[in-house]
């Protein structure tokens, strides 16, 4: 159960989540929890609510929820595609589908991505969250900066970026990293992002390229601040959680998804092994930061 998407329904908290084929291929499903209670669980649908790609497509090895959001009467959900690769192990990219039976299912609006490789980020481009405010929607996404052999092993290095588009479908992309990297094997992934009081609040995970299997490099919840959204500070001593003493989620804390229910702010996030242990829900005390 990797990388939570949650959103609230009229009567309950859906939470989509990436489950795995006995093939390994990823597919997305999704739990239902109560809206007071995120931890009380509703029920579990296994079914994947959106097939893979066609043979040769881009999601043909498959496909993990980034973020979902109400765009009329619709849902719509922009997600990582997944094709194994030759020389290194993977290559992803960004779909967009939408749902328009309350989130059961989803309809792909193009079999090709609407994020791919540019000629100035050749790389990837997943994982977006996406934010409207008025025309203008904004995007800040998982840029691919490399990879990089760690002990015989291509890891991949990334980074967040920001984008802009008036449709939430074709988006400008500056191209440069608004969350600095404290050294060039850092990976900084799944950013979500709030807007309070005229500041930009960023949660995401960040990890080393070194020992990130559940080891001293694994993956950390950060956070960082901004006042226009395209200019931050990087502050993760103020993410508002840390690795527990012990259970699911002490060894490694990683995709964070941020949902506001009646002004609370809830973290949904996957805790050791990547999500192998499952998806936890942590709730914010007091105020934001105030950097």
């Amino acid at each position: 159960m990797q990388g939570p998407v949650a959103v609230e329904l009229e009567d309950r908290v859906r939470v989509y989540v990436a489950a795995r084929r006995s093939d390994g291929k990823s597919y997305p499903a999704f739990v239902d929890v109560a809206v007071d209670d995120p931890t009380a669980v509703l029920g579990v649908n296994e079914e994947p609510i959106m097939p893979l790609g066609a043979l040769g497509t881009f999601d043909d090895d498959g496909i993990m929820p980034a973020c979902a959001l109400n765009v009329q009467q619709e849902l719509w959900l922009y997600y990582s595609g997944w094709n194994r690769r030759v020389s290194v192990p993977y290559h992803n990219t960004t779909g967009l589908a939408k749902s328009t039976d309350g989130g059961k299912t989803f309809t792909k609006l193009f079999d090709g991505p609407i994020l791919e490789r540019t000629p100035t980020e050749p790389f990837m481009a997943v994982t977006p969250w996406v934010l409207r405010s008025g025309p203008l929607w904004k995007m800040w996404y998982v840029s691919g900066l490399g990879w990089i052999d760690v002990a015989g092993r291509l890891e991949p290095v990334y980074g967040i970026k920001y984008g802009e588009s008036i449709d939430g479908i074709s988006w400008t992309r500056p191209g440069n990293l608004v969350i600095s990297q404290r050294h060039v094997a850092e990976a900084i992934a799944r950013p979500c992002v709030i807007e309070r009081d005229g500041q930009y609040h960023m949660w995401y995970c960040y990890r080393n390229s070194i020992d990130f299997r559940d080891g001293k490099g694994s993956y950390r919840i950060g956070y960082s601040f901004s006042e226009d959204g395209r200019i931050w500070r990087r502050a993760d001593h103020l993410a508002g959680i840390d690795l527990s003493t012990d259970g699911w989620d002490s060894t490694m804390q990683c995709y964070p998804y941020i949902l506001q229910i009646n002004g609370q702010l809830y973290l949904f996030y996957n805790g050791n092994s990547f999500g192998q242990t499952g998806v936890g829900c942590a709730v914010w005390q007091g105020q934001l930061p105030k950097p």
